[in-house]
């Protein structure tokens, strides 16, 4: 049922775009010194071309256009992901202040929220059988969110595959959940992310091609595609017509959203700013321990599908969202004391 109703062109159009375009930027981006080189925190080698965000965006911008009847609906979207995108490269060109960079975000933050209407108006019934509304807090909170995912799939980008591997998870369960009840424009928005990150994972992941083609999506792409999933996830999650609830868009997210959740506790536990990068992710801790970086990215990646496919079965079977958001805390709880331990046994 679920291929049944997936167009094909806008798929094509997309996948072909972003392949095209990665091939035009390489050289361009090595010319331009847009690589991403070896550091202390970094576990690659070699310089490598940060321009797989820029091809997705692409990808997906030149598919619409093509193929949608409507652009004015996409309006908001492109601008924002736009402005984003540009913040993106800045800063994987010349690291651009922290201060400025999550000013700008705020920015497109409310873009989305004031001009796109996309916002929280309900947690839902996590707490029992009544709804919990947010009223006055609504924009904040909304704000908040948006930033949150913005920023949740770069701080998880940090070995080959997994923001882009998770981001998929994550844009599948979406998929899933809407094909059947919920607007075109959404559906569109969540098929073409799949065919773009496929491509992207490709280069990635050097799947049948020399590791010397490697690209990485770079803050432009990890920037971009958390606003769309959490632009999906509020738009999908909210209203009569929601095609899943509130908390079952945190198992769907689950993996980024628990990092940097934890991540961030963690550094203001400490006295250190939640900005400021180390090497105590959860990929870092795993490889510390002796996992190679393969395993590592199928046991972080097995955990995302785990998680969503839990919130796919609790939403289709009806589970009272009180339960699942409990579920959830238990989950993160679980993380927090794992992170603990294996930080001890490490040091």
């Amino acid at each position: 049922m679920l291929f049944v109703n997936i167009p094909l062109l806008p798929v094509l159009i997309a996948s072909i775009t972003t392949f095209t375009v990665i091939s035009l930027l390489r050289p361009f981006a090595i010319r331009i010194n847009l690589v991403d080189k070896p550091s202390s925190r970094k576990l690659h080698t070699g310089s490598i071309p940060l321009i797989g965000g820029i091809a997705m965006y692409i990808g997906v911008v030149a598919s619409i256009l093509v193929t949608s009847d409507d652009l004015n609906q996409f309006n908001f979207l492109f601008l924002s992901s736009f402005i984003l995108l540009v913040i993106g490269v800045l800063d994987d060109r010349q690291n651009i202040a922290v201060s400025l960079r999550l000013f700008l975000q705020v920015i497109v933050a409310m873009i989305v929220v004031f001009g796109g209407d996309i916002s929280i108006g309900s947690f839902g019934k996590i707490f029992g059988n009544d709804e919990i509304l947010i009223n006055e807090w609504t924009y904040f909170i909304s704000i908040i969110a948006i930033i949150t995912g913005m920023n949740a799939i770069n701080m998880s980008d940090g070995i080959h595959g997994l923001a882009g591997g998770s981001s998929l998870v994550t844009f599948f369960a979406i998929l899933y959940l809407s094909i059947d009840n919920t607007s075109q424009e959404d559906i569109l928005i969540a098929l073409l992310c799949c065919s773009v990150l496929l491509v992207f994972l490709i280069y990635n992941l050097c799947l049948g091609m020399s590791e010397h083609k490697r690209i990485f999506m770079g803050d432009s792409g990890s920037m971009v595609i958390g606003l769309l999933i959490v632009w999906l996830l509020i738009n999908l999650s909210q209203g009569e017509d929601r095609a899943f609830s509130p908390v079952t868009a945190l198992w769907l997210f689950a993996l980024p959203l628990i990092e940097i959740s934890a991540v961030t506790l963690r550094r203001l536990a400490s006295g250190e700013s939640p900005f400021k990068p180390d090497r105590n992710h959860a990929h870092h801790l795993l490889i510390r321990l002796g996992f190679e970086e393969k395993s590592t990215l199928l046991i972080l990646i097995l955990f995302s599908l785990l998680m969503a496919l839990i919130g796919i079965l609790g939403e289709r079977y009806g589970v009272a969202e009180w339960i699942m958001f409990v579920g959830f805390l238990l989950i993160f709880g679980l993380h927090i004391f794992c992170y603990g331990v294996i930080l001890r046994k490490i040091q």
